[in-house]
């Protein structure tokens, strides 16, 4: 089809086609053409990289209708299924959350609550956490594949690294609550959890070529050891908003469970899409932006009033 230097009149002589369509695709993708070729071509051949790991992403929404329509006339196995029902599975998630979440409202079973914006305040918080968790958890599971060289090393480490560590973080995260410190432990909890998923996105790449020819033994030891601060900050806020919550408005509690619940749902599909469009770098960037907004509704606001008419009174 194709080698440095062929002369046009030599493409396409075996296996032919309408066009020497092989030969027009290697010479703009090896030319100055080489964008314009992606952005324009039917399919998505952009190359595969650490961060997007998707070696057979081929799925362009543009040429959807078009391959629809040759429904029938062989153009169907040219769909490729895995991203339309991804897509199907987030829209079928979406759909049961918004009816999990939100007929316990119309239904007027959180009432007595504090008003209709602080229990839209505790949504905000428990909604974020539930995305940014899952956020990181994948993205981590992704990242830990290069360094423990296969996915069921990755997935059985990291996920125990995180249920063991983020347990120990809701365990201390006790001494907040019984101090009636929350909003301290989560500012605490998330500011830490931000700066070292910042350190490890600009380290884990080059930390991972230098050790990587160690045995996998002691690869596990120090995955469980990159995991353990991270996951740690990870689990405190969750049970301090929910000590802080039993305290203002504790007929809220068995709705924010569901709407952390449903939101833990929709981030493991939603991580997946995001991944495959922008690279799991971004995912956990989206994840600390999301723990920035848990953190910022979570702000008291109603404390000193309640005092103060109290007082008056």
């Amino acid at each position: 089809a194709y080698y440095p230097g062929m002369p046009a009149a030599q493409a396409n002589r075996y296996n032919q086609l309408a066009q020497p369509y092989f030969y027009q695709a290697a010479q703009a993708l090896l030319g100055s053409r080489a964008e314009s070729f992606l952005a324009n071509y039917k399919f998505n051949l952009r190359p595969a990289t650490d961060d997007r790991p998707y070696f057979f992403s081929f799925f362009k929404w543009a040429s959807l209708k078009e391959i629809l329509d040759l429904t029938g006339r062989g153009g169907l196995p040219l769909l490729e299924w895995g991203y339309p029902v991804l897509v199907a599975t987030l829209l079928q998630a979406l759909l049961a959350s918004l009816v999990l979440i939100l007929l316990p409202i119309w239904l007027g079973s959180p009432s007595r609550d504090n008003g209709n914006h602080d229990r839209w305040r505790a949504f905000g918080y428990f909604f974020a956490l539930g995305l940014a968790f899952l956020f990181v958890e994948i993205a981590c599971i992704q990242k830990f594949i290069l360094f423990l060289h296969h996915p069921l090393y990755a997935i059985a480490v990291v996920l125990a690294g995180f249920l063991f560590f983020a347990g120990l973080g809701s365990r201390f995260a006790q001494r907040y609550a019984a101090a009636e410190r929350e909003a301290e432990g989560i500012r605490f909890s998330i500011s830490l959890l931000v700066v070292i998923c910042l350190l490890y996105l600009l380290m884990l790449g080059p930390l991972f070529t230098a050790l990587m020819a160690l045995p996998t033994a002691v690869k596990v030891v120090i995955t469980m050891g990159l995991i353990a601060p991270l996951a740690f900050c990870m689990g405190m806020p969750f049970p301090l908003g929910l000590s802080r919550l039993g305290k203002t408005a504790p007929q809220l509690m068995p709705w924010v469970w569901g709407v952390n619940g449903c939101a833990s749902v929709l981030s493991a599909v939603l991580a997946t899409l995001l991944a495959i469009h922008f690279g799991f770098s971004i995912v956990i960037l989206l994840a600390l932006a999301l723990y920035s907004v848990a953190a910022f509704a979570f702000r008291p606001t109603g404390d000193t009033v309640v005092i103060t008419c109290s007082t008056y009174h």
